[in-house]
Formats: C-alpha cells, sequence, structure tokens
C-alpha cells in the first residue's frame, strides 16, 4: 500500500472513493494520506457476493456443491450473484460516482472480481475477467470522456517492480 501512495503522490487526484470493506478501504486510505483527500466508501464497489460459496476455497466449493460452475450467469440456488449483477452494480456505481463528482481525476478501489468485471465492459471483452490477472495495488487507468469509456493502462504494477 505504501508503494501504491508514493507512485500516486505526484498523481492529479482530486477524489477517492473505494469499497466499503477493509482491504480495499486500507489501500485507498493510504493514497488519501498522502493526498490529503478523505475517502468515500461505496457499498457497490465490493466483491462480487459468492452466497454460500463465501469463504470457501475452490476445491471445498466443488466438492460440496456438484453443480458448481464459477462463471455462472444465470440465477443460482446457492445465492451467489451473477456475473451480469455484479457488472451491472459497479458499471452503475461508476456512472453515479461521475454524475456526482466535479473531480476529473478520481482513484476507485476495489477488488480483483469487480475491477476485471468492470474492464472486461469498458474494453468490449478485450481486457478483464478471463483475460487479465490482476496484482494487488495494480493500476488500471480509465477514461469516460463524451460518452465513452476507453481503457489507457491495465494492471501496472511498475511500483511493485523491486519488491
Amino acid at each position: 500500500m505504501r508503494r501504491l501512495a508514493a507512485r500516486l503522490k505526484q498523481s492529479p487526484i482530486s477524489q477517492i472513493c473505494s469499497s466499503d470493506l477493509q482491504r480495499a478501504y486500507d489501500t485507498a486510505q493510504a493514497v488519501a494520506d498522502m493526498l490529503g483527500l478523505f475517502v468515500c466508501r461505496h457499498v457497490e464497489l465490493r466483491e462480487r457476493n459468492y452466497g454460500d460459496w463465501e469463504g470457501k476455497d475452490y476445491r471445498m466449493i466443488q466438492s460440496q456443491f456438484p453443480d458448481f460452475n464459477p462463471w455462472m450467469d444465470t440465477e443460482s440456488k446457492y445465492n451467489v450473484e451473477t456475473f451480469s449483477a455484479m457488472q451491472q452494480r459497479g458499471m452503475c456505481c461508476l456512472q453515479e460516482i461521475l454524475r456526482e463528482s466535479e473531480a476529473e481525476h478520481i482513484l476507485v478501489v476495489s477488488h480483483g472480481g469487480l475491477i476485471n468485471a468492470l474492464l472486461h465492459h469498458i474494453s468490449g471483452g478485450v481486457h478483464g475477467t478471463g483475460k487479465t490477472k490482476l496484482v494487488n495495488t495494480g493500476i488500471s487507468y480509465v477514461r469516460y470522456e463524451k460518452g465513452n469509456w476507453t481503457v489507457h493502462t491495465v494492471n501496472d504494477g511498475t511500483h511493485l517492480a523491486d519488491q
């Protein structure tokens, strides 16, 4: 987190939004402390809701749920949020942040699954889910201008290079 904060110290970020979950919020707060900003928490920036699978590892889920399909996109009897629902939730949150903000440069801190889903949507499937493995604190830069999203950078972890 400190490396990310140090890297973003000279950035033009003037607003920070984060998932309300602690691990994302702590990352956002480290950057906010460096930049002298407040972190706005958004429940909608949380990771995918895995329902009955929450807290279980991949093997345990496979053994306990015989019809396991991690990419399912239909309603589940296991209360797992669909990929489409997660993606829509995230995009709606980004749009809300843009509508309510006057800032030009906004840092959004979330979780790998949601970030990948958003990158997948914004890039038309070029990046994100099924294509991109994200590192913690990796920087993806997207731009919204005149009603269009553009992906400029995906998963830049150069601040982690000397670890």
